[in-house]
């Protein structure tokens, strides 16, 4: 069975490096913001994968997530009583930046060096293309399967967007998943929960002037006014004291040491009140500021929840506000997933069968089997929380993922197909 899928693999090389590149070509930026061209392009990118999907047998739906999002899902029958798999990818990506910081054209999908260059070479449309290639070459080998084989593709993960989520609840649930990040091949089964979040802080307006009247002048409470910006700071130190001790005494045999995080990525503060994160008004540094708002990126622990974390937090900045007049009276504002970022964690055991059953592959096509740790947040997420297992697997690193002169080596490219084939082969097999 390998030898005739690694078989047609080798045929199919130059063609599969050929589609890579066609998708590579469909400009397909999520993120820029009125970005005209990317639903037709992203249109475009499935014309492509249907056309192709459609020619080896599989059934073909699409159709659009709202405001702008096409999705596709593709099932290749089995004949019933085996298990099946699903391999997800995303064919949007970033945007290019500045054109002068690309050695290749980075829209031609050129190829030197032993590299395909280009965006979303790496992130990821070699990872589509290579599950692609991969089930066609289990239909050309005619490998009896028992379970379903599906391909789920979407175009909105660069912006957090509903479309794995939505389409785990709308299709059938599958025996298990791999979604096609990169990974330089290696087998990442578990990542962390990763939640965004707002607190907001509450102030009193006074002039500048009366500065003096807040800082040692004992007896007039808040008539020199109250900083919210410097409430904040109380707020942000005691966080930094939690993230340390989660770095110190938290840890999962996967992830690297002090992979737990509480990092403040933005602050507004300012007089005039605000809103959403937002200030109100336009002003300057002359007024005591009565609002503060400060938003978090925090990373949690495969075993641990976001419910958990969420109490864990409010309850620690209610008791660093107990310590302070104002805020005991005022406590702050929380906001969670903010911007709809929210992944659950993912914990899929290293000795489940579908991460041995990639193993297995891996080492077939002759690749170490390294088994670690995704540092990021996938779409395996979306088929976690509905108790799916899985695996992130692909090819390219995420070192040259979202950067100038992105590429993906050829070598990763066509092994990655020939690992997805085989692992296809045998979790669906004749059951």
């Amino acid at each position: 069975m390998g030898g005739k899928l690694l078989f047609a693999l080798d045929r199919q090389s130059d063609e599969l490096t050929r589609f890579t590149q066609q998708l590579i070509g469909c400009r397909s930026d999520s993120q820029s913001e009125g970005n005209s061209e990317f639903q037709p392009e992203a249109v475009r990118c499935h014309d492509l994968i249907a056309a192709k999907l459609e020619s080896i047998g599989m059934e073909v739906e699409r159709w659009l997530e709202e405001p702008r999002y096409p999705v596709l899902a593709a099932r290749l029958p089995g004949r019933g009583g085996g298990r099946s798999l699903a391999i997800n990818g995303h064919i949007d990506v970033v945007p290019v930046g500045d054109d002068s910081a690309w050695n290749h054209a980075p829209w031609s999908g050129e190829t030197a060096d032993g590299k395909l260059w280009g965006r979303g070479a790496c992130d990821m449309k070699s990872g589509v293309a290579a599950g692609i290639f991969a089930i066609q070459a289990v239909v050309e080998s005619e490998i009896e399967r028992a379970g379903d084989l599906w391909l789920h593709i979407v175009a909105d993960e660069e912006v957090v967007g509903w479309s794995t989520r939505n389409l785990v609840d709308r299709l059938p649930k599958v025996d298990a998943v791999i979604v096609a990040e990169p990974t330089a091949l290696q087998i990442q089964p578990v990542e962390g929960g990763l939640v965004h979040m707002r607190i907001e802080i509450d102030g009193r307006e006074s002039h500048a002037g009366n500065r003096y009247k807040s800082i040692h002048a004992g007896g007039l409470g808040a008539e020199g006014g109250i900083n919210a910006i410097e409430k904040g700071l109380v707020i942000m130190e005691a966080l930094q004291r939690l993230e340390r001790d989660w770095a110190i005494y938290r840890s999962h045999p996967l992830l690297p040491p002090g992979f737990s995080a509480i990092m403040p990525g933005m602050i507004v503060g300012g007089p005039g009140g605000g809103s959403d994160g937002r200030l109100n008004l336009v002003a300057n540094p002359g007024t005591s500021p009565n609002y503060c708002s400060i938003e978090y990126n925090i990373w949690y622990l495969p075993d641990e929840t976001f419910d958990g974390i969420r109490a864990e937090i409010e309850a620690f900045v209610g008791a660093v506000c107990q310590t302070d007049p104002w805020l005991r009276e005022r406590p702050p504002r929380f906001t969670w997933k903010t911007r709809n970022v929210f992944f659950p964690p993912v914990d899929t055991p290293p000795d489940h069968p579908i991460v041995g059953t990639v193993a297995s592959a891996l080492d077939a096509v002759g690749r170490d089997v390294e088994i670690v740790g995704f540092n990021a947040a996938s779409e395996l997420a979306w088929y976690a929380e509905q108790g799916i297992p899985g695996v992130i697997f692909g090819p390219g690193s995420i070192a040259q993922a979202h950067s100038p002169n992105e590429y993906v080596e050829l070598e990763q490219l066509h092994d990655a197909a020939r690992v997805m084939a085989l692992t296809a082969a045998a979790w669906c097999g004749a059951g």
